[in-house]
């Protein structure tokens, strides 16, 4: 998986597995549909996966259900922080993704979200 950032939009690329794995392709986000992005401790997610992969304490990848909410995930071993994308999106509305530049990445995303709200 990588994310990509760009001036209008972040991608997150899936490689042909991860994309086997979540049964869900890469994502094209457009800064103006992101409310909040920020990293916190990795810890356990609860949730109920609707389709994709769960291997518990080893790999969660897919779509699942948090309460009300749909969500995207993409953990692997909680080794790592998680970045959290909230989104105002009807489809999801928030995706987890365990990274080691979680902060930094959230960082970078939180000042395109505000250069571009301008």
């Amino acid at each position: 998986m990588k994310i990509l950032l760009y001036d209008d939009h972040l991608r997150i690329n899936l490689n042909i597995l991860e994309k086997i794995g979540a049964a869900k392709g890469s994502f094209y986000i457009p800064y103006s549909n992101i409310v909040s992005a920020f990293s916190e401790p990795s810890h356990n997610l609860s949730g109920f996966k609707v389709v994709g992969t769960n291997l518990p304490k080893v790999l969660e990848i897919g779509t699942y259900i948090a309460g009300t909410q749909k969500q995207f995930w993409y953990v692997k071993k909680r080794k790592h922080d998680y970045l959290i994308l909230v989104l105002k999106s009807d489809f999801y509305s928030k995706i987890i993704i365990e990274s080691e530049e979680s902060k930094e990445l959230a960082k970078t995303i939180t000042k395109n979200i505000e250069s571009n709200s301008n």
